[in-house]
């Protein structure tokens, strides 16, 4: 997570004090914690970055994604479907799973009460083909083949993550994969939208795959302002006893330490709140 604004930006809302090595290092944290709370608070990553998402049918012309807005849509893919088998026949296995992460498929087996995890990754084994020949080179009752050869030069890569831990132990194990692009669509980037014409976002569920990039290419200065305002509250918190909740002298002053989002970084934040049901 990158921070939302830069420590000179948070010293302007401090009047440009000059601050000390220690006031420096109190800040930094600080700007860390309140960007991540204003990320967490508007359920949104500001930074622009790379989403790989599965969506379900829903029977509309208008398929909204889960982020926004939109930079560049990288694919749309539909069509889920069972590539490479893999299983473990060994009699010295008593459990066996296989998973799909990110980055390559993990293979796990238990003999004796001992695990042994073996990690093939997609960039040492490029194709479904080469995936399921190196699975099966490891031995210990591990077994792989790509279900149609007309998917062996298929990028193992586009295998959908996350699947499983299946059990594998005697039984097959089907790896499913995304395997037909969208050829036509119209992008309501504002939005995070996604538009067909005539045609409708059919399927069950994880049918529809969307690989994007989402975000502001520059934190917008409202945002930057929130993010100041808050870490510039909580600066001036840290130069008093943080448990004092009120303070008062009859007939002079009285302050309360201020405990949630004041109201005014929830005005400038609300625009940016990114509402989920």
């Amino acid at each position: 997570m990158a921070n939302l604004i830069t420590r000179a930006r948070a010293i302007y809302n401090l009047a440009n004090r000059a601050t000390t090595s220690d006031e420096n290092t109190t800040l930094d944290a600080l700007i860390a914690a309140v960007s991540k709370a204003i990320e967490n608070y508007c359920w949104r990553t500001f930074s622009v970055t790379t989403y790989d998402e599965v969506y379900p049918g829903n029977n509309r012309s208008e398929l909204v994604l889960r982020n926004y807005p939109v930079a560049s849509i990288d694919r749309v893919a539909c069509g889920l479907t069972p590539v490479l088998r893999v299983t473990n026949a060994s009699a010295s296995n008593q459990r066996a799973t296989v998973k799909v992460t990110s980055t390559g498929v993990e293979l796990i087996r238990v003999a004796s009460g001992v695990s042994a995890t073996s990690t093939i990754l997609f960039a040492d084994q490029v194709t479904l083909s080469a995936l399921a020949t190196a699975i099966a080179a490891l031995g210990n009752g591990w077994s792989a083949s790509v279900l149609d050869s007309t998917h062996n030069l298929r990028a193992s890569a586009d295998l959908r993550a996350l699947q499983g831990a299946y059990q594998a132990k005697d039984v097959d194990v089907s790896l499913r994969l995304h395997t037909s692009e969208l050829t036509s669509y119209l992008v309501d980037a504002d939005r995070g939208c996604l538009a067909r014409e005539g045609a409708c976002w059919d399927g069950g569920l994880h049918h529809w795959r969307v690989v994007y990039r989402a975000g502001y290419s520059a934190v917008p200065d409202d945002v930057q302002e929130a993010c100041a305002e808050w870490v510039a509250q909580l600066f001036w918190l840290t130069k008093r006893d943080p448990g004092l909740v009120n303070e008062a002298i009859p007939a002079t002053f009285a302050r309360t330490a201020a405990r949630d989002i004041p109201t005014s970084l929830k005005l400038l934040l609300s625009p940016y709140r990114n509402w989920r049901v």
